[in-house]
This record gives structure tokens, sequence and C-alpha cells, in this order.
């Protein structure tokens, strides 16, 4: 899977607590993914690392629009003709996403990818038949552990997926509780540990020395912005991000960062923040997840909103 997110968020280590600090990186997801683990001795590190990054390759393998042997492609193969029994890991995506759809009022649609399809950003997926244009999130249909779309319709789980992945590498790894742990996969980062972690928000157009500093301590961010993804079209800019109620795309100077408990509902929380901005219809959204949103564009800066990050 790849993730069009283009602006992450750039975090600042603490001290790490006891023991020795480990870290390693490796390219998934599209991106390039590091994990990090403080407090253990080096042997346990690199064991709880690996087991990350399994966990992460497992999501990858699942739910990867771009591989024509992963779960997601055969649902956008098959998916309108029959019910398909699918991984209870994609089931459990997919309930995410119709749960933030409900909650975004469908700004949130896993369903955009015949939209990012023709503007290039994605490839057309093989062997799928042509998409409704009607088609959304509402016809998707899970019963039981069978997925079924109640019309032809291509899903891209994307960020969502990415973030999926953060959450359970974190979760795989099974750290004690006095460890430190980060799970970064450009601009999805999830945190745990007793030590909170300062986290840059990288917003493009801003002074280095501009950018505001949030902590987060058992938590996860995820940064989304268009603006180094953009494609010029006609007289105007298109980015990667769609807002699902009349496909309209999104400012594509406009960045947001969503603070969440759990990375794959921040990631699918920025789409939102992306196209509403922190306020106005969106907050009751933020508040519902327990996130909180920081958005800045230029017209009117930074604003945020939802309970303290």
């Amino acid at each position: 899977m790849n993730s069009s997110a283009a602006c992450p968020s750039a975090p600042i280590l603490p001290p790490a607590p006891t023991g020795s600090h480990v870290g390693r990186a490796r390219p998934s997801l599209g991106t390039l993914v590091r994990i990090e683990v403080a407090g253990l001795d080096d042997d346990e590190a690199n064991a709880a690392i690996e087991r990350g990054f399994a966990a992460i390759d497992a999501i990858h393998a699942l739910m990867s629009f771009h591989e024509s042997d992963s779960e997601l492609s055969r649902l956008n193969r098959e998916a309108a003709m029959r019910g398909i029994a699918v991984d209870a890991r994609l089931l459990e995506v997919l309930r995410l996403a119709q749960s933030l759809s409900e909650a975004s009022e469908g700004a949130f649609d896993v369903t955009v990818a015949p939209w990012l399809v023709e503007q290039g950003f994605l490839p057309a997926p093989a062997g799928a038949p042509a998409p409704d244009p009607e088609a959304s999130w509402r016809d998707i249909r899970i019963e039981g552990g069978n997925v079924r779309f109640s019309r032809p319709l291509w899903i891209d789980l994307g960020g969502i997926a990415k973030g999926h992945a953060v959450d359970a590498a974190l979760e795989a790894m099974a750290l004690p509780r006095a460890a430190q742990a980060c799970v970064d996969a450009g601009g999805d980062l999830r945190i745990a540990g007793p030590l909170a972690r300062r986290v840059l928000l990288n917003a493009p157009g801003q002074r280095r020395d501009a950018l505001p500093v949030v902590e987060v301590r058992d938590g996860a961010v995820a940064s989304s912005s268009g603006s180094s993804s953009r494609r010029r079209v006609g007289d105007g800019w298109v980015g990667p991000h769609v807002d699902g109620r009349g496909r309209r795309v999104m400012p594509v100077e406009r960045f947001a960062t969503v603070v969440a408990p759990r990375c794959a509902v921040a990631d699918g929380l920025t789409k939102l923040a992306l196209a509403e901005g922190a306020r106005g219809r969106g907050a009751a959204a933020f508040a519902r997840f327990g996130a909180t949103a920081h958005v800045f564009d230029r017209a009117g800066g930074w604003q945020s909103s939802g309970p303290p990050g």
C-alpha cells in the first residue's frame, strides 16, 4: 500500500528511560518505516522490532491496492459478484472505515479510488469490473466474516491501512510498560511508554522555527497534506486527497495533524480535517474518537479542535 500523505510530522526524541536505545528502518507501506525501542537490552529490543516489522508486512500483504494478490485486490475484483471471506484484520479496518465515513458524513470514503486512478495517483486494478460512478462507502456490506459490494466499486484503504499497520506493529511488539517505543511510517506514528514525545507539526510553507510542537504519550499522530504530491491540471493544482461528498478535491495547501489513541483513527480523521478544517462540522467527529485536530492553511493560520491532546 502506498500512502499519499505528503508532509509527515517530525518526531523529537526524549531521553531514553533506561537501558539501550535501538532503532531500525526499512522501506515498507510506500514509505520508510522506522521502529525504535528504549529501555530493553539489545536482544530483546531487536526481537521486538522484528515482530513489529513482521506485523507491518502482513498488513501490507492483506491491504495493498497495488499488489494483485492482496485480499483487498480480490475484493475489488470479485465482491460485486459474491460475498468474499476475508481476514479478521481487513474486516477490522473496513469496519473502522465505515465508522469514520458515518462520523464524517461521507467526507472520508475509501471508495474514491476511481478518481485517484483517473488522476494518475493510483494504477487501475487489474481484472476489476468498471466501478459504478454512484458507488460509495454505503455499498460495502459486511456480513459475519464476508464482504460484498452492492454495486461495483474500488476500495483504496491507503493511509488508514498504513495507520492500522503502525498500530498492529506496536501491539505485536508486546513491550513491557516500562519500555519506550515509537513506530514511525512517514506521517503516521504511534508512541508507547512512560515518557511523552514531542512532535513537530511540519506544515509546508512555514519557517522551521515557527512550527508548533505537540506532546504525545501513549498515543498516535498522523499528518496529511497534498502539497508535495500535487499535480497541475489546467490552471489549478490537484492533490491526492478527495472529499467523498461529491468527489471534490481537498485544498492542496492545507496541512492537517490529528492526535488520537490509535494511528488508524488519526490517519482517517486527517481527511476530515483537510476537508473541513479543525472546527465546524468536523469537531463532533474529532470528539467522538477522542482526537484533537491541528490544521494550518495560509489564509487562516493554525486552528485546533477537540479535547486536549
